[in-house]
Protein backbone atom coordinates (compact mmCIF):
# COMPACT_ATOMS: atom_id res chain seq x y z
CA UNK A 1 0.00 0.00 0.00
CA UNK A 2 3.22 2.48 0.08
CA UNK A 3 2.62 2.90 3.91
CA UNK A 4 5.97 3.83 5.82
CA UNK A 5 6.66 1.58 8.84
CA UNK A 6 5.94 5.04 10.67
CA UNK A 7 2.73 5.49 9.49
CA UNK A 8 1.58 1.93 10.35
CA UNK A 9 3.21 2.29 13.62
CA UNK A 10 1.29 5.43 14.37
CA UNK A 11 -1.92 4.15 12.74
CA UNK A 12 -1.36 1.31 15.53
CA UNK A 13 -0.45 3.36 18.61
CA UNK A 14 3.07 1.56 18.52
CA UNK A 15 6.64 1.68 18.15
CA UNK A 16 8.15 1.40 14.45
CA UNK A 17 10.36 -1.74 16.04
CA UNK A 18 6.95 -3.25 17.24
CA UNK A 19 5.98 -3.02 13.71
CA UNK A 20 9.21 -4.45 12.79
CA UNK A 21 8.43 -7.25 15.09
CA UNK A 22 5.11 -8.00 13.42
CA UNK A 23 6.36 -8.33 10.22
CA UNK A 24 8.92 -10.61 11.51
CA UNK A 25 6.17 -13.08 13.02
CA UNK A 26 4.21 -12.95 10.38
CA UNK A 27 7.46 -14.18 8.22
CA UNK A 28 7.44 -16.76 10.45
CA UNK A 29 3.56 -17.82 10.97
CA UNK A 30 3.46 -16.94 14.51
CA UNK A 31 1.96 -13.50 14.39
CA UNK A 32 -1.85 -13.72 15.71
CA UNK A 33 -5.15 -13.28 14.41
CA UNK A 34 -5.73 -10.21 17.18
CA UNK A 35 -2.45 -8.57 15.66
CA UNK A 36 -3.54 -9.05 11.87
CA UNK A 37 -7.05 -7.60 12.87
CA UNK A 38 -5.91 -4.36 14.43
CA UNK A 39 -2.91 -4.38 11.63
CA UNK A 40 -6.00 -4.21 9.12
CA UNK A 41 -7.97 -1.75 11.30
CA UNK A 42 -4.85 0.54 10.97
CA UNK A 43 -4.81 0.02 7.18
CA UNK A 44 -8.46 0.69 6.72
CA UNK A 45 -9.02 -3.15 6.18
CA UNK A 46 -10.98 -5.77 6.89
CA UNK A 47 -9.05 -9.27 7.96
CA UNK A 48 -10.66 -12.44 5.89
CA UNK A 49 -9.42 -15.85 6.61
CA UNK A 50 -11.11 -18.52 4.53
CA UNK A 51 -10.43 -22.40 4.30
CA UNK A 52 -10.59 -24.24 0.93
CA UNK A 53 -10.11 -26.98 0.35
CA UNK A 54 -6.96 -28.69 -1.65
CA UNK A 55 -7.19 -30.75 -4.80
CA UNK A 56 -9.99 -28.96 -6.30
CA UNK A 57 -12.06 -31.10 -3.82
CA UNK A 58 -15.36 -29.41 -2.15
CA UNK A 59 -16.04 -29.36 0.99
CA UNK A 60 -19.02 -31.75 0.74
CA UNK A 61 -16.22 -34.31 -0.35
CA UNK A 62 -13.95 -33.63 2.42
CA UNK A 63 -17.05 -34.21 5.05
CA UNK A 64 -17.79 -37.80 3.14
CA UNK A 65 -14.35 -38.52 4.26
CA UNK A 66 -14.50 -38.48 7.78
CA UNK A 67 -18.69 -39.07 7.51
CA UNK A 68 -19.73 -41.07 5.45
CA UNK A 69 -23.74 -40.06 5.74
CA UNK A 70 -22.31 -36.63 6.13
CA UNK A 71 -24.78 -35.98 8.86
CA UNK A 72 -22.53 -33.38 10.89
CA UNK A 73 -22.32 -31.37 7.19
CA UNK A 74 -26.14 -31.75 7.09
CA UNK A 75 -26.58 -30.62 10.77
CA UNK A 76 -24.29 -27.73 9.87
CA UNK A 77 -25.75 -26.66 6.54
CA UNK A 78 -29.34 -26.67 8.57
CA UNK A 79 -27.79 -24.39 11.19
CA UNK A 80 -26.19 -21.72 9.05
CA UNK A 81 -29.84 -21.94 6.72
CA UNK A 82 -31.48 -20.96 10.02
CA UNK A 83 -28.91 -18.15 10.25
CA UNK A 84 -29.53 -17.45 6.47
CA UNK A 85 -26.27 -18.20 5.92
CA UNK A 86 -26.94 -21.86 4.14
CA UNK A 87 -25.57 -22.78 0.85
CA UNK A 88 -29.20 -23.88 0.08
CA UNK A 89 -28.00 -26.22 -1.98
CA UNK A 90 -26.43 -29.41 0.07
CA UNK A 91 -28.92 -31.88 -0.93
CA UNK A 92 -28.43 -31.58 -4.34
CA UNK A 93 -24.90 -31.76 -4.00
CA UNK A 94 -25.46 -35.44 -2.24
CA UNK A 95 -27.78 -36.60 -4.96
CA UNK A 96 -24.93 -35.70 -7.31
CA UNK A 97 -22.62 -36.99 -5.72
CA UNK A 98 -24.57 -40.22 -5.08
CA UNK A 99 -25.96 -40.53 -8.89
Amino acid sequence: MGLSRLAIARGLSVSVPTVQDYEKSEKADTITLATLRRYAGALDCELVVALVPRHRKTFLELAAQHDPEIAHLRATEHSMSLEDQGSNDLDQQIKERLS
